[in-house]
């Protein structure tokens, strides 16, 4: 689709690679380039994962192009910050499951865009941050947000107003990233994470999907109903019938390739 943005297929997974070197930045072209791919891909049912990376061994991204806003210009930084949430909005939309393999520097929007993937598989070496203080900046891609909710509020404050960048190990024992692995194994990881999706029914997935993004706007009370409803939507299903007659019968289910 774009020079920035390759897109491979693997089986039911796609391999989305941030191709801008040398640091893999964001620009407008990038930005709409992912938003192009990412609902393509959501609109291909067979389709099931994606794996989100940065070209070469160094950067995963290292976020936007600084240079977008040397001339103060306001209604050219909006439109920049509109792309950048069109963009991540995209991945967190799709249907699937996305893993973010984290191969380098994952700065800035680098980390709003690991952010809005589902798992984070970082490389020991690598380094997360949202330094955009140091320019003058805040986060703009909804990382204030996203990584409150990944590492609490006090780590987020460390990290955003502090400027610091963490290792492997400590996005890790924070909650930023759910695997650590050897140098040129993240994509790898994650394509086996997201490969797993597989194995499971499509409509289960989307629906289980869908009440883990509201949970915590709501109480066990209203939980527990949107759960019923979304439970009793699917039984009588093909694939909820498959399922449980794949499992009385002790044999793998045959998920057809049907859109949700």
């Amino acid at each position: 689709m774009s020079k920035y943005i390759v897109v491979e297929r693997l089986g039911q997974s796609a391999i989305v690679t941030i191709n801008n070197p040398p640091a893999n930045a964001w620009t407008l072209e990038s930005l709409k380039a992912l938003t192009l791919a990412m609902e393509a891909l959501d609109a291909d049912s067979r389709v099931r994962s994606v794996v989100l990376t940065g070209a070469g061994e160094r950067f995963f991204s290292a976020g936007a192009d600084l240079a977008q806003f040397a001339s103060s210009d306001r209604d050219a930084a909006a439109r920049v910050i509109d792309a950048f949430a069109a963009a991540f909005n995209s991945v967190r939309q799709f249907r699937g499951v996305t893993v973010a393999a984290v191969n380098g520097f994952a700065v800035g929007g680098g980390l709003e865009c690991a952010l809005a993937c589902d798992y984070i598989v970082i490389e020991r070496g690598a380094k997360l941050g949202l330094p955009e203080a140091v320019v003058g900046l805040i986060p703009g891609a909804g990382g204030t947000k996203a990584l409150t909710e990944r590492v609490g509020v006090p780590w987020a404050k460390r990290i955003i107003l502090g400027g610091e960048l963490v290792d492997a190990d400590t996005a890790l024992k924070i909650g930023l990233a759910e695997e650590v692995v050897d140098t040129g194994l993240a994509k790898i990881v994650a394509i086996s994470l997201a490969g797993k999706v597989a194995n499971q029914s499509r409509s289960a997935v989307l629906a289980a999907r869908r009440l883990i993004e509201v949970s915590a706007q709501n109480t066990l009370e209203r939980q527990l109903l949107l759960e019923k409803a979304a439970f009793l939507e699917l039984i009588g299903g093909d694939e909820q019938r498959e399922g449980v007659a794949a499992f009385l019968e002790k044999r793998p289910p045959s998920w057809q390739d049907d859109d949700y």
